[in-house]
């Protein structure tokens, strides 16, 4: 064990060293100094896990390809860093999944694929990496090691504007048509007229979904599906508890106390009044088909307004939709792409700032034109 150990740091320090490189320079190092030193594109290695044909593979590199060629020409020259970039084809996946889920003494329980739309997803990404002084006066560093600020270009894949969230046995009741029911990220601001998520508000990414024009790739969840399911998952879930609690006072030779299961009882009569009194005010209101939009958990128990706005935080609830991807053209036909840019504060400054240039020029129209073709 020590043997190996010794050899895992080894090889952590040789790789640390190998990602970083330390430049002499003739002056002492400062920030002007980064500011007047060329910047370089380093290609990274590609990842190209999916199992396709070399010519699905081709067409698809050609396409980050000319997403890299429009982000070269834009950031170009530039001095204090340097701008790792790299391309991912990441999978052959299902869009707009359905799930049956099972319960079993080996496998507990889990959902099982059913059917789903295949596609090919990918990404193009790049990261402006800063320079910084090194370890003597003389020197500074640059490397794959850096910060820096990002950019993410993905097709065929929504997981940039969903946030993460885990279902565990919920994800039985909260579906629709068996495709899980998906938080996306909140609607903070808008950028060259297309809305702009974010993982909350004050959060230093962006992120722009780019569709096909007259329809959009997921479908709200109405707040009526979204109450009638949250009803149906927290009897499931008081009942649970009784039943757990049950058990436990078996298993261990505990005297029943009625006043526990009274507390649960009460407890379950508030929750469920308050969804009742949501569901009598948005039948009133005439809002049961609008967007469920929510700032807690899913099935939150707490007291606080079940329904929210995204200019308040709220997230909205929704499902892929599956007639929003053609079947009559290839899987690796890009069909709607997500932006994922991430700003930086770096302690030098790069000439100029790459978040700034690329929200002010990135040209958007020609990847929104690239949809479908």
């Amino acid at each position: 064990m020590k043997k190996q150990l010794a050899i895992f740091f080894f090889l952590f320090i040789w790789l640390s060293a190998w990602s970083q490189q330390f430049v002499k320079t003739t002056t002492p190092c400062s920030n002007e100094l980064l500011q007047k030193i060329p910047g370089r594109w380093v290609k990274e290695p590609d990842n190209l896990y999916a199992k396709i044909s070399k010519q699905q593979q081709q067409e698809i590199l050609n396409r980050m390809d000319t997403i890299h060629r429009w982000v070269d020409k834009l950031y170009s020259p530039f001095y204090g860093i340097d701008v790792m970039w790299y391309r991912q084809i990441s999978n052959i996946d299902d869009f707009a999944t359905a799930y049956k889920y099972e319960r079993s003494p080996n496998a507990g329980f889990r959902g099982i694929k059913v059917n789903g739309i295949p596609v090919i997803n990918y990404f193009y990404s790049a990261q402006f990496r800063e320079f910084n002084c090194g370890r003597e006066p003389y020197e500074y560093r640059r490397g794959p090691g850096e910060d820096g600020s990002i950019l993410h270009i993905s097709a065929n894949i929504l997981t940039a504007i969903f946030r993460t969230v885990t279902l565990g046995e919920m994800a039985e009741v909260m579906q629709i048509e068996g495709r899980p029911i998906r938080m996306m990220c909140p609607v903070t601001g808008k950028w060259k007229g297309y809305d702009v998520y974010s993982p909350e508000v004050g959060s230093s990414q962006k992120i722009v979904l780019l569709h096909r024009k007259g329809m959009l790739p997921y479908i709200p969840v109405s707040r009526k599906q979204y109450i009638d399911r949250c009803i149906t998952y927290l009897t499931k879930f008081y009942d649970k508890m009784i039943e757990d609690k049950e058990k436990v006072e078996k298993a261990w030779g505990i005297k029943p106390d009625p006043s526990d299961i009274e507390k649960i009882e009460n407890q379950k009569k508030n929750v469920f009044k308050h969804y009742q009194d949501e569901m009598e005010a948005t039948t009133q209101a005439g809002l049961l088909d609008s967007p469920a939009i929510i700032s807690t958990e899913m099935c939150s128990i707490s007291n606080t307004p079940i329904f929210s706005a995204e200019a308040e935080g709220g997230k909205m609830l929704v499902t892929e939709n599956p007639a929003y991807i053609r079947k009559d053209i290839p899987k690796y036909i890009p069909q709607f792409f997500t932006i994922l840019l991430e700003e930086y504060k770096y302690p030098f400054p790069p000439v100029p700032d790459p978040y700034k240039v690329i929200v002010e020029s990135f040209p958007i129209e020609k990847l929104q034109a690239m949809i479908d073709k």
